[in-house]
């Protein structure tokens, strides 16, 4: 009797050893499967992002050239142009030119997004530029010097307001207005950049997603990718992109100002403006 007990504990230490190496080779596969996995989702993650930055840089470039190439038209085929307006189409065509070589330049160099450098941002000199561009297009853009100066990229700017504008001009009707001013923020000043039109408005289903990547309105052509763009471009630079409770479908921009107010200066001093630019 001892002979066949001692045979049966043999097998069953042997049975039980082979499970526990069985278990640990299980736990080791499973292991490098997890980690494969989870390689394989982080490059889908990358891909997707490397996708998206493709698709809204395309979308910048294209809007761009079609308000290029709009005034090209209009100055070869309109001989009522008056000079002074024909040199601003002009003019506006090759800055609109150099910012889509530099946007193209930093994405060819491997810019993950759009360059928000720190600067001092021209805002009427910088919707100017761009209204000439959709008037070309034929939209109609009303807007009043401010004098305002914002901190920020002009180019990352531009990016924005053009985005509000092609929107405007596509799904809204009559004239766009571009209104800009000054308003007191938690941080300090800041600039307010809204963009109006007599559209139809956003649809109340996509109202609260109106800036997710991809979403848009049930009769909108577009692809769902400006306003999130913008949006993230003027996050990027301490500011904000929101669409206003108000009649007039409007979006409103909001950037750091560039101008100090005199009354938070310490000390008053003799000969200084009432407001200051920040350096």
């Amino acid at each position: 009797m001892l002979l066949p007990a001692i045979v049966i504990a043999s097998s069953l230490a042997a049975a039980a050893a082979l499970l526990l190496g069985a278990v640990r080779i299980y736990r080791r596969v499973c292991a490098a499967e997890a980690k494969a996995a989870d390689e394989i989702y982080h490059d889908l993650l990358s891909a997707r992002e490397t996708q998206r930055l493709h698709r809204a840089r395309m979308h910048e470039v294209t809007s761009t050239l079609a308000g290029v190439r709009s005034a090209s038209e209009l100055l070869c085929n309109s001989e009522t142009l008056d000079p002074e307006r024909r040199v601003a189409m002009m003019t506006m065509m090759g800055n609109e030119l150099r910012r889509l070589e530099r946007l193209v330049r930093a994405h060819r160099n491997g810019a993950d997004t759009m360059p928000v450098d720190t600067g001092v941002i021209d805002v009427d000199s910088v919707i100017h530029n761009l209204a000439l561009a959709h008037e070309a297009s034929g939209a109609t853009i009303v807007h009043e010097p401010s004098n305002a100066l914002a901190v920020g990229s002009s180019d990352a700017a531009a990016e924005i307001v053009n985005i509000l504008l092609d929107n405007a001009a596509k799904h809204g009707s009559g004239a766009v207005d571009v209104t800009v001013r000054h308003e007191p923020g938690g941080s300090g000043h800041l600039v307010m950049i809204e963009v109006s039109d007599d559209g139809p408005g956003v649809d109340p289903e996509v109202r609260e997603r109106i800036f997710e990547w991809g979403v848009r309105g049930p009769d909108s052509a577009g692809q769902g990718i400006g306003l999130n763009e913008a949006r993230t471009v003027a996050e990027r630079m301490g500011g904000s992109l929101r669409l206003a409770a108000v009649e007039r479908t409007t979006f409103v921009v909001t950037l750091p100002s560039a101008v100090i107010p005199r009354a938070t200066i310490e000390a008053e001093q003799e000969g200084v403006s009432d407001d200051v630019v920040a350096a």
